[in-house]
């Protein structure tokens, strides 16, 4: 006795006028409702009959009218006005549109108040002019859907939720922005803000932090690029930092067998984008502490790719590792320099090439290197460069990077802290790009970021040595919106015993006998792994500080106090010094180190008044005792130590400090 069931096919026959009848239903539903919104205008304007015979009846008196036609006018003006500025946000077609509407009903309305709504020609005007008005959105509303049904297209996809999101989380930080052109890749969204009148893009940066804040976005999220073209209409870049929250193994040579002058993949950025960097023409700065992976990631990263290019020539200087860091790259190396003694000598003969390098160029017409030019592409790696720097000329260095980098080479220092403590100020102008890691506090990470990153809120600082690889570049090959976009370097392993066997295995790979380079590069690096090896080995038997003629272990003579500057005994800057014999200048003597001090001291009692000074202020006692900057430099840092000088390392300068309360 179950329920009786109906053929498929019969129901289909039996109520086949139903079906039809509900189809007819729904296409009328569905033609009405499309043609709803244009009928808006039409109706709207039709409305402003009855409304103007109202005002024209109340108002259109002898006594009443003039303060109807003031108030009319005003109110039309600040109707105007606002309609102005709420639809600032939108195309300026649509934003003309909508206040020239209103300009003409105000109008209109306070001529038909004046003379009565069908009056000739107020009526003929009302209706041209409301005909064209509302004809006129119709066709905005056919040719291209309004901002309401475009909200509702895309609320469900990346851009509309982001346009959403975005202008919400800054209306609620006090921030009046608008967004468009909004494009949604796989892992980033890119739009361009409209900042109300009087902000400018670094408003907007700094208030990014909060904006990921009140959405609840990771930290680093949000990237806010000027535009340069128009300050008002910068570039929001939204991201996931935590794409890079784990290492991204090495994925292998980008372009192996090519020409350095080709990009260098060398990092992921968090957008999901590979950093790609052009080093030909450009000196770098890398910067990181202690455990941020400079070597590991920064330095190997770069030489992995270096070696695979067939026109370049590596050479690495580190006299602090060592081993450490260039052992497992010693055969895909064109030289490698490990010590103080080879460390001049090489710097001494690659200044040597390079007017043979440039005068090579010119005879091409050339101005700078370029692919195929017939010389190989210098690129010298100088690992922790801070101690390099303490010991060599830095004036030759200066000269050394100009000439460089028109010369066909770039140098690239790595330190710690690239603060003028460390290298002169100079030198980092030379540099350009920079390459910053993580660091201990916002402090340092001003050293290794420029101005642009800095606004543009990088903060290497959030990751320390927590997260090595991190990093943020401003290298050629690296876009605008990018220079604030955390990169993390691709990784050689998962544990350091893995890192080395796979990145020496890729050298051995990639042996530098296999890039044989020209002949005026070969001056410096004949016979890689081999001829040099042997005189720098050499030279570093007969090394000696030649700085310093008495010290031969600078480290003990910072842990062991100079018995010249006892604390215990107060110093009296203004009591009279010893006469020093002076040395002819120029005659390449150098004077024992008692002596060599108490020039010194002279020389620094004149400063005695309180008045700032800078080592090159002190360049005549370097020609008077025959020593070298590096001398210098660490006889300030003694006094320093000992009490008797300032410094401020923000301007590298150097203050005597008052001693007469003692």
């Amino acid at each position: 006795m179950g329920r009786k069931k109906t053929p498929a096919h019969s129901g289909g026959t039996a109520e086949g006028g139903v079906i039809h009848d509900k189809v007819l239903q729904r296409a009328i539903a569905g033609g009405v409702a499309k043609a709803l919104p244009h009928t808006v205008p039409w109706i709207a304007g039709a409305g402003m009959l009855p409304v103007s015979a109202l005002t024209h009846g109340l108002w259109g008196g002898a006594q009443a009218l003039p303060w109807a036609t003031a108030g009319l006018a005003l109110s039309g003006a600040a109707l105007t006005a606002v309609t102005w500025a709420i639809s600032r946000y939108r195309h300026p077609l649509g934003r003309m549109q909508s206040t020239g509407t209103t300009v003409v009903a105000s109008g209109w309305l306070l001529a038909a108040t004046i003379t009565s709504p069908t009056a000739r020609p107020t009526l003929d005007i009302g209706l041209w002019l409301g005909g064209t008005l509302a004809a006129a959105w119709n066709v905005r509303n056919i040719v291209r859907p309004n901002e309401a049904n475009e909200d509702q297209g895309s609320a469900l996809t990346g851009a509309g939720l982001f346009k959403r999101m975005f202008t919400a989380n800054a209306e609620k930080v006090g921030v009046e922005v608008g967004v468009r052109n909004v494009k949604a890749g796989a892992h980033r969204i890119t739009a361009t803000a409209e900042l109300s009148d009087g902000d400018t893009a670094e408003d907007l940066q700094k208030a990014t932090g909060a904006i990921e804040a009140t959405a609840g976005l990771p930290m680093g999220s949000i990237v806010v690029t000027p535009n340069r073209r128009n300050a008002g209409e910068p570039t929001v870049t939204l991201s996931n930092p935590m794409l890079l929250e784990e290492p991204i193994l090495w994925f292998g040579p980008s372009r192996p067998g090519e020409s350095v002058a080709e990009p260098l993949r060398v990092a992921l950025f968090q957008d999901g984008e590979m950093a790609e960097v052009i080093l030909p023409g450009a000196h770098l700065q890398v910067m990181g502490m202690t455990g941020a992976a400079k070597t590991t990631a920064g330095a190997w990263g770069f030489w992995g790719e270096l070696i695979t290019r067939e026109d370049s020539a590596l050479i690495v200087v580190d006299i602090t590792k060592g081993e450490q860091s260039i052992g497992p790259a010693r055969p895909a190396l064109h030289r490698v320099v490990n010590t103080k003694a080879a460390t001049k000598k090489f710097f001494a003969e690659l200044q040597a090439t390079l007017s043979e390098r440039l005068d090579h160029l010119a005879a091409k017409d050339l101005i700078a290197w370029q692919e195929g030019c017939g010389l190989s592409y210098l690129v010298v790696w100088i690992e922790e460069a801070a101690d390099v720097f303490d010991f060599i000329d830095m004036d030759e260095f200066t000269n050394l990077a100009r000439m460089l980098r028109s010369a066909g080479g770039s140098l690239v220092w790595s330190l710690q802290r690239a603060d003028s403590t460390q290298m002169p100020t100079i030198v980092k102008g030379q540099g350009g790009s920079k390459l910053c890691f993580g660091v201990a506090n916002a402090h340092d990470a001003h050293w290794g970021l420029s101005e642009e990153q800095e606004d543009a809120g990088a903060r290497p600082e959030q990751w320390k040595a927590t997260q090595p690889g991190m990093a943020y570049g401003e290298m050629p090959g690296i876009a605008a919106e990018r220079i604030a976009m955390p990169m993390r370097f691709l990784d050689w392993g998962t544990s350091n015993e893995a890192r080395v066997r796979n990145f020496r295995a890729h050298c051995a790979a990639w042996p530098a006998t296999a890039r044989p380079v020209d002949p005026i590069t070969a001056k410096i690096c004949p016979t890689p792994g081999a001829a040099y090896v042997a005189a720098d080995q050499a030279a570093a038997v007969n090394e000696t500080d030649d700085n310093d003629p008495e010290v031969t272990n600078v480290t003990a003579e910072y842990l062991t106090p100079d018995p010249e500057l006892d604390d215990s005994q107060p110093v009296d800057l203004d009591a009279p010094l010893d006469e020093v014999e002076d040395a002819p200048l120029g005659s390449g003597e150098k004077m024992n180190s008692a002596t060599a001090n108490a020039v010194l001291d002279k020389a620094l009692s004149e400063f005695a008044d309180g008045r700032e000074f800078q080592p090159r202020d002190l360049r005549h006692v370097l020609d008077t005792t025959g020593l070298g900057r590096g001398w210098i430099q660490k006889q300030l840092k003694v006094r320093i130590a000992a009490g008797s000088l300032e410094h401020d390392p923000e301007t590298n300068t150097y203050r005597v400090r008052a001693l007469a309360h003692a």
